[in-house]
C-alpha cells in the first residue's frame, strides 16, 4: 500500500519525536523493565518505523536545513498556473502499518491501566521517558496521517514521477489540485484538532 506523505516540518517534528526519545529510549534503554511481549512488540515497530523512515528525505530522521531538505523532493509539484506546491513524498507503508498500529495501541493501553490501577512497568517506564511531550499523542496523529487514503489521481501523478530528479516538474489538472488540497487540508486537521491558531499557523506552511 503506497501512502503520500507531505514534506511538512510540524509533521516531520512529530517523526523525530518518535524516534528519539520514544523507540529509541523504549527498546535500548528500557528494554529491560519490559515483559518480553512488550519489547517484542517495539523491537518489530521501531524496524519497521526505521523502513519508513528510510523512504523519507532527511527532514524525517534528522535536524536538517530547510533549504536543503526542500531539494530532495525528487521532482517539482505545480498547480495549473505554474505555482510550486508542497512536495508528497510516495512511501510503500506495506504491513509497516499495521505493526505501528499494535505498538500503538499497546502504548496507549497502558496509559489506560495505570490510571485504573497499579502501574504497567511499560506506563512507569513511559511516564519516566515523556518529560511533558505526550509521545503516545504524537504517535497517534503520526499514525492518522499513515491512514489518510491516497486520492487516486493525485497517487497517479506522483507515482509516474517522484522516482525521476529534481527538475521533473509535476503540473496538476484541476481534479488532482482539488484533491490535493483535501489531501493536505486533512493532514493539517489531524494536528491542529479544533485549535484555530494552530490551524491557521500550520496551514501557512502549505502552498495551496
Amino acid at each position: 500500500m503506497h501512502v503520500l506523505i507531505p514534506d511538512d516540518p510540524v509533521l516531520a517534528a512529530s517523526f523525530l519525536v518518535l524516534e528519539q526519545p520514544l523507540f529509541h529510549s523504549l527498546h535500548y534503554l528500557y528494554r529491560m523493565e519490559l515483559t518480553a511481549s512488550q519489547a517484542n512488540t517495539i523491537g518489530v515497530a521501531y524496524e519497521s518505523w526505521g523502513q519508513l523512515q528510510q523512504m523519507l528525505p532527511s527532514r524525517f530522521h534528522a535536524q536538517t536545513p530547510d533549504a536543503q531538505a526542500s531539494e530532495e523532493g525528487g521532482y517539482v509539484l505545480e498547480d495549473s498556473t505554474g505555482q510550486r506546491l508542497t512536495t508528497l513524498h510516495l512511501v510503500d507503508a506495506g504491513r509497516r502499518i499495521s505493526d505501528l498500529e499494535t505498538c500503538y495501541m499497546m502504548l496507549r493501553q497502558a496509559q489506560l491501566d495505570s490510571v485504573r490501577g497499579p502501574l504497567d512497568p511499560l506506563a512507569d517506564v513511559l511516564r519516566e521517558i515523556d518529560d511533558g511531550i505526550n509521545l503516545v499523542g504524537h504517535f497517534r496523529r503520526v499514525l492518522q496521517v499513515l491512514r489518510l487514503p491516497s486520492p487516486p489521481q493525485l497517487l497517479a501523478a506522483v507515482r509516474r514521477v517522484a522516482p525521476r530528479g529534481p527538475a521533473t516538474p509535476v503540473t496538476l489538472n484541476p481534479e488532482q489540485e482539488r484533491e490535493y488540497r483535501d489531501y493536505c487540508e486533512a493532514v493539517v486537521g489531524i494536528f491542529s484538532g479544533n485549535d484555530i491558531f494552530a490551524y491557521t499557523t500550520h496551514r501557512a506552511l502549505y502552498s495551496m
